[in-house]
């Protein structure tokens, strides 16, 4: 229970008045790692550091774990854990983190490329944050249903990125009208709207509508100054 709440403290922080997608915009074959993208950043005075998974602490911590299961033959990988140790998505990926309130907030990030824009989608990672016990991570298991938000990346100079989400209101508009066609699930009575397309299909929508301004939401958007 303490891990779906910190799942959905995340989602509705980051995802607030965006569009929350169910599959990834990126797969492992399409996913890019830009190095512009690395670094310390600043947006109205929140900072945000953002590493090469490879670079980060999340994977020295499982790079850590395995390096215990190596020193005990005894001790063989679980079919789960080899799947979450192998080589996936999450290595052509970014690890985030910000602190708001005292509280510790943890998100990959993988981006991918069409119609020469660059785009990314955001997903939580459980983190416990018990300062006692030590802070230990957990990739999110295949079984627990997990959501992706989109924004479009803009990168201004080597010291300025802005990110663009979708506009929720103006795109449910334009499906409702029938003017823009993806796979969704919409409950009235609760105000959501989830994209239920595929990778493939999310795809093939942004590099139709990825250059129409009208589909991201400028009161959304933020701009990252680079601090080191």
């Amino acid at each position: 229970m303490k891990k779906l709440f910190i799942v959905l403290i995340i989602s509705v922080v980051v995802m607030q008045s965006c569009v929350t997608s169910l599959q990834p915009l990126a797969t492992y074959d399409t996913a890019i790692v830009d190095d512009r993208l690395a670094g310390t950043w600043n947006s109205d005075g929140q900072d945000y550091e953002v590493q090469k998974f490879i670079d980060s602490d999340l994977f020295k911590y499982i790079k850590k774990e395995m390096d215990k299961y190596k020193g005990n033959a005894d001790k063989p990988l679980s079919e789960k854990e080899m799947e979450d140790f192998s080589p996936t998505l999450y290595f052509k990926s970014y690890v985030i983190k910000y602190t708001k309130d005292k509280i510790e907030y943890v998100m990959f990030g993988s981006m991918v490329k069409l119609n020469d824009q660059f785009f990314i989608n955001f997903a939580p990672i459980d983190i416990n944050t018990d300062k006692n016990k030590g802070q230990a991570f957990e990739i999110p298991s295949t079984d627990r249903l997990a959501t992706h938000t989109i924004a479009r990346v803009q990168f201004t100079n080597s010291n300025t990125v802005k990110l663009d989400f979708i506009d929720g209101g103006y795109l449910h508009d334009q499906i409702k009208a029938g003017r823009m066609k993806i796979k969704n699930e919409t409950d009235e009575l609760y105000d959501t709207f989830l994209i239920t397309a595929s990778t493939n299909e999310l795809q093939q929508f942004f590099q139709k509508y990825g250059n129409d301004d009208r589909f991201f939401n400028k009161e959304n958007s933020v701009t990252l100054i680079r601090k080191s």
